[in-house]
């Protein structure tokens, strides 16, 4: 900091000395705002990607299956299988069923990566598998609400629309590079 006498005259120098000063906290003040508002606005466009995303998403919601891209656990190569989904509050489900021992829930145990296909919008996402008991009940409701032969199949024992549940998470639009 800059010395003054009793009086408040500096010299010069230590007029210098502070203009600096003040010149350095301006700067870091203007860098600062500078950065707030360009990561507001990078938060703005990447919510309004997102939201378009969900807009994307609610429109092919009533299709009946998405087809789902996984890496075969044992060969290394692509395996599409075509699935029933449902998508609720902005949450993408899918569900296994044989209890978890269909071949693209093991490949996602192994590779959690996968690629969708719902009519013609195309994603990439990763597997969170869903634990929470209650939460899987709630997930099979929407598949029982979504599809009368789950409802159906239900009455009669069978385990349709009562699998292993799958949250998509990492949601991305996917555009194949040529």
């Amino acid at each position: 900091m800059t010395q003054c006498d009793k009086e408040g005259t500096c010299s010069s120098t230590d007029r210098q000395e502070a203009t600096r000063f003040l010149f350095t906290v301006w700067k870091r003040r203007w860098a600062g705002l500078v950065l707030l508002f360009g990561s507001l606005f990078i938060g703005m466009s990447s919510y309004a990607q997102e939201s378009g995303l969900q807009n994307d998403l609610a429109q092919v919601a009533n299709e009946s299956t998405l087809e789902i891209t996984t890496i075969g656990r044992k060969s290394g190569k692509p395996r599409t299988k075509p699935i029933w989904f449902v998508y609720d509050q902005g949450a993408l489900y899918i569900q296994s069923g044989k209890d978890g021992k269909t071949h693209w829930y093991r490949n996602l145990q192994k590779n959690p990566q996968m690629q969708l296909k719902i009519g013609q919008l195309s994603l990439t996402g990763r597997a969170q598998f869903v634990t929470d008991l209650a939460e899987s009940e709630r997930v099979h409701d929407l598949f029982r609400s979504k599809y009368s032969l789950a409802r159906v199949a239900g009455l009669v024992g069978s385990s349709i629309g009562h699998g292993k549940v799958v949250l998509v998470e990492q949601l991305a639009e996917f555009t194949a590079q040529e």
